[in-house]
């Protein structure tokens, strides 16, 4: 009985094993990791996009809103502008 019970279980292990070098060793198998990897990166752009365009949306609605002093801000900062009159000193650091 004994004798049975470890064939049996040699069987099933080698099937086992037969099984796992399949999965293991074939070419679909290593296509699926990689696109696992793929959707995981991919994932994690977009996520990274969505971020940023939350943000250009809300620049872009102060922008629509009219907001005076984010565009006076913006065009002093960004474009180095002045208001007719005023002096602007550059510092060097």
């Amino acid at each position: 009985m004994a004798k049975i019970f470890k064939k049996k279980r040699n069987i099933i292990l080698l099937v086992f094993a037969v099984l796992a070098a399949v999965l293991v060793f074939n070419n679909s198998f290593f296509g699926l990791v990689h696109n696992a990897l793929k959707i995981r990166k991919l994932n994690k752009r977009i996520a990274a996009l969505d971020t940023e365009h939350e943000q250009l949306e809300r620049e872009y609605n102060k922008i629509l809103a009219g907001e005076q002093l984010y565009l006076e801000e913006e065009a002093r900062v960004s474009y180095n502008m002045a208001r007719e009159g005023e002096i602007e000193f550059r510092i060097k650091k």
